[in-house]
């Protein structure tokens, strides 16, 4: 391999590396040396039978487990909804924790309609890992 070759490999490698990511804050106020900062996304499926839609106070909710992202502390949450063909309710993230947070429709549905329309859950979650 030719040098300018090898140091492009060298520029590649060391950039893919490195962590471009900066928290500015979390939920819990925390920080963290910023090489720890990582993001982590999913689907969280309508059809999951361990995390179905279920009711809460007129509204459908879910709960999203996120433990293979390995979090220490809560991360910051954004989650949307996404269906083929219903109109899914607008969510809200709320009580999130290192393994786990929810999600409430922010109008009054009931799960088993969001269910039925295949509403899954698309989220992404970016907090500190170490």
């Amino acid at each position: 391999m030719r040098p300018l070759n090898c140091y492009f490999l060298l520029i590649l490698l060391n950039s893919s590396l490195q962590s471009n990511l900066k928290i500015l804050s979390t939920p819990d106020g925390g920080s963290h040396p910023e090489p720890c900062a990582q993001t982590c996304a999913g689907i969280s499926r309508h059809d999951a039978s361990s995390f179905s839609w279920y009711d809460r106070s007129g509204k459908a909710a879910k709960s999203i487990d996120m433990s293979e992202c390995g979090f220490i502390s809560p991360p910051v949450v954004t989650a949307i909804t996404q269906s083929r063909s219903y109109n899914c309710p607008s969510i809200r993230a709320f009580y999130t924790r290192t393994r786990l947070f929810y999600v409430v429709s922010v109008k009054n549905v009931r799960a088993a309609d969001v269910l039925r329309g295949g509403c899954n859950v698309n989220w992404i979650a970016t907090g500190y890992v170490c």
